[in-house]
């Protein structure tokens, strides 16, 4: 299944090694959206320590969300949380934030959701199949019309030669 992809990264925070323990941090943003056919993924994670909280000012209806977090030997936790929109067209040009809540600082990352060519795969086919019956049925019109222009002819000009 195609889909677009979108993803915007904020670093906020410097990149640790898995053998130093993190020390309070700032975390390390990344927020990125994935169009299907039939619905849309957005996807915000934050990576700090301690762990960072999650949390969306989206509009609309049909939105479900899922969170995920995962402890690193280094200290950090990672949170993943994932808006699933059942229906993408609602939300092609409008604006997600994804907020993240870490020491007590909340921190707004904007994402407008765009998609550069909107179209269904049945939607499609259906159109070329159309457009390849017309040009069929052009065709035999033309044949048609030709082919009896022909034999007028034939009955015409063989007429006059006998006489």
């Amino acid at each position: 299944m195609r889909g677009v992809i979108c993803v915007s990264l904020t670093p906020l925070g410097l990149g640790r090694s898995q053998e130093h323990p993190a020390s309070l941090s700032m975390p390390i943003v990344s927020l990125h959206y994935k169009f299907f056919e039939d619905h849309l993924n957005i996807t915000c994670s934050a990576t700090a320590r301690p762990a960072p909280v999650i949390s969306w000012k989206v509009a609309g209806s049909g939105i479900e969300n899922s969170t995920e977090s995962l402890s690193h030997p280094n200290g950090t936790t990672s949170v993943t949380s994932v808006l699933h929109v059942k229906d993408p067209k609602t939300q092609v040009g409008k604006e997600v934030i994804c907020q993240v809540l870490h020491l007590g600082k909340v921190m707004d990352f904007r994402q407008t959701m765009n998609k550069g060519f909107w179209f269904s795969v049945p939607l499609l086919l259906s159109i070329v199949s159309l457009v390849i019956l017309l040009i069929l049925i052009s065709i035999l019109l033309y044949w048609k019309r030709h082919r009896n222009q022909d034999r007028e002819c034939q009955r015409n000009c063989f007429g006059f030669s006998q006489l």
